[in-house]
């Protein structure tokens, strides 16, 4: 805290800081975990285009990760496994990508998506803690998983070199994130024994589906009072087990909001909403601008 009582934060801004976090290949994921677990503000970006061309561009934004989300886009395999080796290569692996993957029993995908080299996977609509081990023994290698060895990801002494007395078995299971996504009152109700777990990293409050089946109007933040009472709770458990929170922070006052509340991982773009919302804006600037001008020359 500050002289004046504000809390102070900390950024992954400069570009060297990123890069520490890289793995020692390319062809490894970035050190998802350890990034979280440094307690920085961290800003990221959704990928939803299914486009290698949005991902590079993306890529070079300087986020400090970037969410993929296949839940609600129909992601091929072939395009969803070339954006994430284009924004790690792209960025020079300093953007971790992560991927929200289709839902919580979707295990082929979390296996495509980590021998591609994604730092973490956001698994959606979790409630227990039986099913955030599902997903952990999943992702990771054995002895604390059963994720297959990927014969196809890594050539001996070419792309599978790690620090001394490390593996890439290892060092995968250090480095990628799980990040169960709470989104419902029973999700809500057992945040506390999913926050105690050691396979969690963060957790992703889905403020939009909680919203909805509480009968609420669908947005990201409102004070209504059941709402309010289930973010406070999942801010008081990871504040009592040392743990994080990602949620959607669009624009100052979302920012400020999310900051207030306990959430360091802050979603600041859509890339949906960034391309209409530009878009729209530069209209009517533009149509702004035309009408003024003719009205001068009418008059």
């Amino acid at each position: 805290m500050s002289a004046n009582g504000k809390p102070q934060y900390q950024f992954t801004a400069d570009p060297a800081t990123q890069a520490s976090w890289a793995a020692p290949t390319r062809q490894q994921p970035s050190n998802m975990r350890g990034l979280i677990r440094s307690g920085k503000v961290l800003m990221g970006q959704v990928l939803s285009y299914p486009s290698r061309h949005v991902a590079k561009t993306l890529a070079a934004a300087g986020g400090d990760w970037i969410w993929i989300d296949t839940e609600h886009v129909a992601w091929s395999q072939k395009a969803l496994v070339e954006a994430i080796q284009i924004i790690i290569h792209e960025s020079g692996g300093r953007m971790v990508p992560i991927v929200r993957v289709p839902s919580k029993t979707a295990f082929d995908y979390m296996t495509w998506c980590l021998d591609a080299g994604a730092g973490g996977l956001i698994v959606p609509h979790i409630e227990t803690v039986e099913e955030v081990m599902a997903v952990a023994g999943a992702c990771r290698f054995p002895p604390t998983g059963h994720r297959s060895f990927p014969p196809f990801t890594f050539i001996p002494g070419l792309t599978d070199i790690t620090p001394e007395g490390k593996t890439v078995y290892t060092l995968a299971n250090e480095h990628i994130a799980i990040i169960p996504q709470v989104e419902s009152r029973v999700g809500i109700a057992n945040i506390d024994a999913i926050m105690q777990m050691d396979e969690v990293d963060a957790v992703m409050i889905g403020a939009g589906d909680l919203r909805l089946e509480m009968g609420l109007p669908l947005g990201f933040v409102g004070q209504e009072p059941e709402f309010v009472a289930a973010i406070e709770r999942a801010t008081a458990m990871s504040k009592k087990y040392g743990k994080y929170l990602m949620g959607a922070a669009l624009g100052p006052a979302m920012v400020e909001e999310r900051l207030r509340q306990g959430f360091t991982l802050l979603i600041t773009t859509i890339d949906l909403y960034t391309l209409a919302g530009g878009t729209v804006r530069d209209l009517m600037t533009a149509r702004a601008t035309v009408e003024e001008l003719m009205s001068k020359q009418g008059a």
